[in-house]
């Protein structure tokens, strides 16, 4: 607690994610969708930082955090095609030698927000996230990670009709 009402804080976290057995082993097929499974998968090693500054007054609270993850080994999925021209895709996943993402996050709620009962909150973050080294696809280094998405948003309303039923 730096002074009434802000709050700074500091995070580090270590995360490992096993490859699942469907990663490893099973082979699916749907449509023109084939998986290929990849029983020399090693499991992904994160290391996650975070600092903040959390304002909270009442029924209201503000976060800012900044945060950076590194991953070694990381796990990604990718899709295309099984013979070049081919309309027949596969979908296989892969370790990445190294990937980053950093960013921003905004937090607010205010409970009790406009009238009693009904209480706001909604974030925003943004990502910035990167491939730092990939030996099996050279190409992909500096490029953007695959399915994490730069921009993304919230908003809940909820509204409590009594204590025991909120909509």
């Amino acid at each position: 607690a730096v002074a009434d009402p802000w709050t700074l804080s500091a995070s580090w976290g270590v995360a490992y994610r096993m490859p699942t057995v469907t990663e490893l082993y099973q082979a699916i097929t749907t449509g023109t969708q084939l998986t290929v499974p990849n029983p020399n998968l090693k499991p992904e090693h994160a290391n996650s930082y975070e600092v903040a500054a959390e304002y909270k007054v009442d029924d209201t609270r503000v976060r800012l955090s900044l945060f950076r993850e590194d991953l070694t080994n990381a796990l990604l999925s990718q899709s295309a095609p099984l013979v070049a021209g081919s309309t027949t895709l596969y979908s296989y996943v892969q370790n990445v030698d190294r990937t980053r993402a950093q960013g921003v996050e905004l937090v607010a709620s205010q409970g009790d927000a406009f009238f009693d009962g009904l209480d706001l909150s909604g974030s925003l973050t943004y990502v910035d996230g990167h491939t730092i080294k990939d030996t099996a696809f050279p190409a992909a280094v500096g490029k953007f990670i695959p399915q994490l998405p730069k921009l993304r948003g919230e908003a809940v309303a909820t509204y409590h009709v009594t204590d025991a039923l909120a909509l």
